[in-house]
């Protein structure tokens, strides 16, 4: 079966720096891979890359960045037997469901899939707000690979597990979950020779530090924990799975092989839960006297980390990771099942930045538990952090992912209403530093919130370098060598350079939707 698999244009913001963000998409080269194995010919379409310094206007301070629509459309090879869509997150939910519409005016009578957690955490509104067959749930693998045979083969499909369908008369159907993959050692590794490496290496502008050449790799799989704001549980369930370590190992020399990659960004939800998983993959990375680097960027666990676990860590090429306590105020962790110890965390942070590791933290500010004394607590463990030497923190305001815990609660009060094009564009505004936010706290406004995330990251900023004068210097270094050291250059390297580029290739008139 001939089938293509679509990477979306993302949403942009000159001032939110996960947009600027630009690596490898994982989760379609791992559908590629399998679909590929499984005699399945596969093409892809890059609308990122395609056009990754193309602005163009979607909403008042929101850009569209990549290849228009329509572009898109086009690079779609007329023979095309089956269409998979990427919508990773319910942010950039416009642009999927606008693309899905063309996509299904060109080729009415080509499946229509679409893959992430945006569809597993809301099957039927998206197959309401746009042209879609089928959504995959969950882990996908296993279920693209049935589904593709079926439809290659003939045979009724509207019953596979792990999917949503859409019937014959238009009604939707949401089967049975799947049950996770146990040996996620026999995945194909992704089909990366699929997409240009070499110009995402080249652009320089991954989700972690800038330590050379890059590629994302995932070594575990899942979170065992069940955070109420965290989309994890439903996409993923509690179930978290490690790969074998010499696998990992194997897949880092190849890519070493074939693109002289020197920093492994691990991409995990949590990488590290069982510290003897942790010393056994850095152990086998100095047994084979691999000269890398690696981080993890997406955040981690800190109960597992200690001065042994830190110093094979560092041993090993570990540069940078960050924990995500979330908030400073133990009622409130209790509250959104946060099971972290923040005595604990510092503990395991100091092991790290003893080691040499740089050490980053995740905070949100006006979760629905919060008042005005827990976010002065937050505010003071993020003091607490840079005053200890963490290198980075991220600080976000509070904002209700789809099918989570405390967004089904806040739908039962009423407080989250239609799911129009407002809410979806308040999904990605909410990491952009300077757009108006929305508060799901009766106790604080809009404006409050804001400024709670502003306040965040001054604090943090002024003590991170009022402790440090020197990281000043290190900052300027950085820039100008056009790398980044730690999060927090990277963060700022990038929006300086993406801020240039926009300013250059914004077109005002221009039609996002086109």
């Amino acid at each position: 079966m001939r089938v293509t698999l679509i990477e979306p244009p993302r949403f942009y913001a000159p001032t939110s720096a996960i947009s600027t963000v630009v690596i490898p998409p994982l989760g379609p080269a791992y559908i590629a891979s399998v679909l590929r194995e499984a005699g399945h010919e596969v093409r892809v379409v890059d609308g990122l890359l395609g056009g990754v310094e193309r602005y163009t206007p979607y909403a008042p301070g929101v850009y569209v960045r990549g290849l228009g629509l329509d572009e898109i459309v086009d690079k779609v090879p007329a023979d095309t037997q089956l269409i998979g869509i990427s919508c990773m997150f319910s942010a950039t939910w416009l642009i999927v469901r606008d693309l899905a519409i063309k996509l299904k005016e060109k080729f009415p009578n080509v499946p229509l899939v679409l893959g992430g957690e945006h569809g597993t955490g809301m099957p039927e509104l998206s197959m309401k707000q746009a042209p879609l067959d089928y959504v995959v749930l969950g882990e996908g693998e296993d279920t693209i690979v049935e589904l593709a045979g079926l439809l290659r083969d003939g045979k009724p499909a509207d019953s596979v597990e792990g999917t949503a369908a859409r019937l014959a008369g238009g009604e939707v159907r949401v089967n049975p979950r799947r049950t996770r993959i146990r040996d996620i050692d026999l995945i194909p590794k992704p089909a990366w020779d699929l997409f240009d490496i070499e110009s995402y290496i080249a652009f320089n502008q991954p989700h972690g530090a800038s330590r050379g050449r890059f590629i994302p790799m995932l070594a575990t799989r899942g979170c065992p924990f069940a955070c109420t704001f965290c989309t994890s549980p439903q996409m993923w369930t509690q179930r978290w799975v490690p790969r074998d370590t010499k696998s990992v190992v194997d897949e880092i020399e190849e890519y070493g092989r074939r693109y002289q990659v020197t920093d492994i960004h691990f991409e995990d939800l949590t990488a590290i839960v069982r510290r003897e998983w942790i010393i056994e993959f850095c152990k086998e990375i100095v047994n084979r006297g691999l000269k890398i680097t690696f981080q993890l960027p997406s955040g981690t666990r800190s109960e597992a980390i200690d001065d042994e676990a830190a110093a094979w860590m560092k041993r090993a090429g570990c540069h940078e990771f960050s924990f995500a306590p979330e908030a400073g105020d133990p009622r409130v962790l209790k509250a959104i099942k946060k099971q972290v110890q923040l005595p604990r965390l510092f503990e395991s942070a100091r092991s790290a930045m003893k080691a040499g590791i740089n050490v980053g933290g995740f905070f949100i500010v006006g979760f629905p538990e919060d008042d005005w004394l827990s976010v002065l607590r937050t505010f003071k463990t993020i003091a607490r952090c840079a005053i200890e030497g963490f290198a980075s923190v991220n600080v976000n305001p509070y904002s209700p992912q789809p099918n989570t815990a405390s967004f089904n609660a806040l739908r039962q009060k009423g407080i989250i209403g239609e799911f129009d094009r407002d809410y979806f564009l308040d999904l990605f505004r909410f990491q952009d530093l300077l757009a108006p936010k929305v508060s799901y706290n009766e106790r604080f406004s809009p404006r409050q919130i804001k400024w709670f995330v502003l306040t965040g990251f001054a604090t943090f900023y002024f003590f991170y370098f009022a402790s440090r004068p020197w990281r000043i210097l290190r900052l300027l270094r950085d820039f100008a060598k056009g790398s980044s050291s730690d999060k927090s250059a990277r963060a700022f390297s990038n929006l300086v350079k993406d801020y240039r580029k926009y300013k250059k290739s914004a077109k005002p008139t221009a039609d996002a939707r086109s």
